[in-house]
């Protein structure tokens, strides 16, 4: 079919929808946030793709499967296989590399196994695996020369000795070397043999006598019986002063019966004859970190351990013992163990009234980890008490704050055992390899010579990791390194690590659905995503892209736009067509901006500071020692190319120095990267990060809750006459709460039922009908209103509902200021947009906002924001300053930043190539810096 036919659909707000999407064709869905994209894109077409492909497998199957309810539509036509990528999948755990998200590394495991060469790390020699076969193929490539074939057995006493000697006869064995003599196992050199072994333990059972050059078909089968009767391992005696060839294992010289032999210890194991370790089989566990068998046994995987630090538990080496030198024994609650340690600090030779610096090195190793003699535990002995105390989960908490974590001793970071890290291609094993930067990885993977059987065995792997590495290089990642954990990466790379396990794949005819792709990217690095995602749909797939970036809709083949308003108001198709057509023929905003028929509104003046807040010599990660001043009191952006380093100043740097400052409980804060100094910090007093985490993982969670104004809501209700009759009290008036919530479905309105190999099913309450409630709480009324019809009220409707209670309207007008008036109270946060989440955090902060002149930190606010949006937010903004905050901003949306005050520039590019201030001033200003690649896409606002 050309088209996927979609008809009748109804999930969350859409109206009845009707939509053909073409496919093999790049369509973007746009529209105000909350208008019902994700509801179209991701909760109907990607959800039933998904759905109709797990019902292929066996009902035994899908227990063990994702079980996805049917999305509410009538009909769904030509719907390919779907895959989806989320800016909600990626994990960033500390086993989460870059590696694992974009895929890479699983085939790097596959051809590691097939096609490594195993090299022992203690003396630096080839490990090989012998078979019959290849010590025939061996022998035939030989000079011609003498040679002998046979095994080593041992004994323990004379009789065993003699058992062995009467066993090897019966089995038709002739020759025996032992001492360096060959003596033949019949009655004539029995007694000497038994002259010759006397001393000796070992001896070797010559099973043929052959010669180099000899062909496979001759030595194959005296082979196959040496590794039988030697359980794997073999000695192939060559006659000295022959030129051998390279690929000859290492070997010993022995004499035997006065003339020299090559001895070659060859084993049907992976085992170094010289150090006698045995390696494990090659295989993909081995080379993993999350596996038990390729994780380092220290360290567990995860490339560092954490230990006590000796600079949290002593921050002050200035102070003495009794001026609390050993920070951990300050709190009430362990003071006691630093009253025992005075007591007996004459006993053991410690002075108390001495900085601790000043200790010698003795007495410092005492503190810390007691006496032999075990008077004293010392500081280790403590935490070691408390270890056995840490099912307590305030105990955990206090331990974790005097540890940190180190690189591995043993693995050195690396996170395999030895024995992984000795299978090598080329000369770099897995990790050597996973630690050089994409593009090394890529042009070392591309220089491999490989040939006849190897390249065969190696090829499909090894297209894979190049494929993946190439899509990499292609959106601007080439810097990274395969082992760089995702927790260290910025927003932005994270997003295109987490795309390349779809789109650095070789399928075709599916069904792609892109969730913002562009989120954390700089439009400069939009470009390079861009043509990624344009090369999939040549291939033949359907791109589904819910976006609101300008380069990305104006790639598209096709524009679907949902609106025209969100929420309840939303849900329809107001346009769908070509990027260059509907201005004019129909309502269609988004075209209206990407025309220039409308524009975010920037300001013809802008706003001076009076206070800046300084930080000096900023070193962590990329960062290049920079001094950065950022101005209070105004709407200041940091911008810069994605991986420039803007997370690593404002989030880990900035923010983190800030609130230890202002907070009484610094140990309570986040440890800032390296920095000199900060001043300015006087001049506000609370510093808020409104990041992009989600805003709540309960479905219990809602906008009312979010706001706080359920409580003064609450307290209306348990003032009426109804709940005053029935001595109904705030807490009646709660669905988290046993007193009001009913009993059937705990206040969750719903009854989930498990199906097992199918989707649960979701039924309404039959106790309640769905309000949560008990029948009694329902009977008090407010203006005509039980507690369920208020939750079911949008924002702007409470607040005229609510009329005389200024507490609630002021916080519900919160929500109606930064966009969100549209929501119903009740309405669980797990299914919202992630535009309407980034708002309602912002409105959260908004409503327990005080007079206190706070510093609010932003991490890209426009984060699923239409343009129309980005309009009210900005709104949101003007508020928010003339109400006496300051407004900081790590941002990518051009709108926004050519609408702020004051624009810092990083880069000029990422990792390495930025950490560098390249720009400040106005946006006018930094539109003329001509090395400015922010500037250079400022430059068409201001033209």
């Amino acid at each position: 079919m050309e088209a996927i036919r979609a008809r009748g659909i109804r999930v969350h707000n859409l109206k009845d929808v009707d939509v053909d999407i073409p496919r093999g064709k790049i369509v973007a869905i746009c529209g105000v946030s909350g208008s019902g994209k994700t509801s179209l894109a991701l909760d109907t077409l990607y959800a039933e793709g998904q759905r109709r492909y797990i019902e292929s497998f066996s009902a035994y199957t899908r227990q063990f499967l994702e079980r996805i309810e049917k999305p509410d539509f009538d009909s769904i036509e030509g719907l390919p296989p779907a895959l989806a990528v989320t800016r909600g999948g990626a994990q960033r755990g500390n086993r989460s590399t870059v590696g694992t998200a974009s895929e890479t590394l699983d085939y790097l495991r596959v051809l590691y196994a097939h096609a490594a060469e195993l090299i022992c790390y203690q003396c630096g020699q080839a490990v090989q695996e012998y078979t019959p076969q290849s010590v025939a193929q061996l022998i035939s490539k030989l000079p011609k020369m003498r040679l002998m074939v046979g095994f080593s057995f041992r004994w323990n006493d004379v009789a065993e000795r003699a058992a062995l000697f009467a066993e090897l006869q019966n089995q038709g064995f002739v020759r025996l070397q032992a001492g360096g003599r060959i003596f033949n196992l019949g009655d004539a050199d029995r007694k000497e043999l038994a002259q010759a072994t006397e001393n000796v333990s070992e001896a070797t059972v010559i099973v043929d006598r052959l010669k180099g050059g000899d062909a496979p078909e001759r030595t194959s089968e005296s082979l196959e019986t040496a590794f039988d009767h030697g359980l794997g391992s073999i000695e192939l005696y060559l006659e000295s002063g022959a030129e051998l060839a390279e690929e000859i294992p290492p070997s010993k010289e022995f004499e035997v019966d006065g003339r020299q032999w090559t001895v070659l210890s060859l084993a049907a194991q992976r085992q170094c004859q010289s150090c006698n370790i045995t390696f494990p089989d090659p295989e993909p566990r081995l080379f993993s970190f999350n596996s038990p068998l390729g994780a380092c046994p220290q360290c567990e995987g995860f490339g560092d351990t954490i230990d006590l630090d000796w600079d949290r538990v002593i921050p002050d080496r200035s102070k003495s013992l009794e001026e609390g030198a050993i920070a951990p024994w300050n709190s009430p609650a362990y003071e006691h163990n630093l009253d025992e340690l005075l007591d007996m600090a004459e006993e053991l030779g410690l002075p108390t009234d001495v900085p601790f610096s000043k200790l010698t090195k003795k007495q410092q190793r005492i503190v810390k980890h007691g006496e032999q003699a075990g008077i004293y535990g010392g500081v280790d002995g403590f935490f070691e008490w408390l270890e056995r105390k840490k099912y307590k989960m305030h105990v955990r908490v206090f331990i974790s704050r005097w540890r940190s974590y180190s690189t591995c001793s043993k693995c050195d970071g690396k996170r395999l055992t030895p024995e992984a890290l000795s299978y090598r291609i080329g000369s770099n094993s897995i990790a050597d390899l996973c630690d050089l930067s994409v593009d090394q990885a890529f042009q070392f993977l591309s220089e491999l010579n490989w040939e006849g059987r190897m390249l065969e065995i190696a090829a499909p792997p090894l297209e894979q990791v190049k494929s993946r590495l190439e899509y990499l290089q292609n959106v601007g990642l080439g810097y990274l390194q395969l082992s760089r954990t995702l927790r260290t990466l910025s927003g932005g790379e994270a997003q295109r690590t987490a795309l390349t396990a779809a789109l650095g794949s070789n399928l075709v005819n599916m069904l792609y659905v892109l969730d913002e792709p562009s989120v954390g990217l700089h439009p400069h690095d939009v470009q390079c995503l861009t043509s990624a995602i344009e090369g999939l749909a040549s291939r033949g797939n359907t791109v589904v892209i819910v976006e609101h970036e300008d380069l990305l809709l104006q790639a598209a083949d096709e524009l679907i736009e949902l609106g025209p308003e969100a929420g309840t108001q939303g849900g329809e198709i107001t346009y769908q067509g070509n990027v260059s057509g509907g201005i004019g023929e129909q309502n269609c905003r988004t075209l209206e901006f990407l025309h220039k028929k409308r524009r975010v509104p920037i300001p013809k003046t802008t706003r001076s500071a009076k206070k800046t807040l300084k930080i000096t010599q900023c070193t962590g990660n990329n960062l290049k020692s920079i001094d950065v001043e950022f101005p209070l009191g105004v709407l200041c952006v940091v911008a810069g190319v994605s991986g420039s380093g803007k997370s690593t100043l404002v989030q880990d740097t900035l923010f983190p120095a800030v609130s230890k400052r202002l907070s009484r409980d610094a140990k309570n804060q986040g440890t800032p990267l390296p920095f000199k100094s900060l001043t300015g910090t006087g001049f506000i007093d609370a510093c808020i990060a409104v990041d992009q985490g989600p805003v709540s993982r309960s479905p219990r969670s809602n906008p009312v809750t979010y706001v706080k104004a359920f409580d003064e809501i609450r307290k209306a209700f348990a003032a009426t006459p109804d709940a005053k009759l029935r001595s109904l009290t705030p807490g009646h008036f709660s669905f988290n709460s046993d007193l009001g919530r009913c009993p059937q479905c705990s206040g969750d309105g719903v009854l989930q039922i498990d199906m097992q190999f199918l989707a649960d099913v979701q039924m309404t309450c039959p106790t309640c009908e769905g309000t949560r409630y008990r029948k009694e709480i329902l009977s008090a009324r407010y203006r005509n209103c039980s507690i369920a019809d208020v939750l079911s009220l949008s924002a702007s409707n409470a607040i005229t509902f609510f009329r005389g209670f200024p507490k609630v309207q002021q916080r519900l007008q919160v929500l109606v200021d930064v966009g969100l008036g549209y929501l119903q109270l009740g309405q669980s946060a797990t299914t919202l947009s992630s535009g309407e989440a980034q708002r309602l955090k912002l409105a959260g902060f908004l409503a327990s906002a005080s007079q206190k002149r706070t510093l609010f930190i932003l991490d890209e606010p426009t984060t699923g924001l239409h343009f129309q949006d980005v309009v009210k937010l900005l709104e949101c903004f003007r508020v928010l300053i003339e109400s006496g905050h300051s407004l900081l901003v790590v941002e990518h949306n051009m709108h926004l930043v050519a609408a702020a005050d004051h624009v810092i520039d990083l880069g000029p590019g990422a990792s390495d190539a930025g950490g560098q201030v390249i720009a400040k001033g106005t946006p006018r200003q930094v539109a003329k810096t001509r090395n400015s690649v922010t500037g250079s896409f400022l430059r068409e606002f201001f033209s």
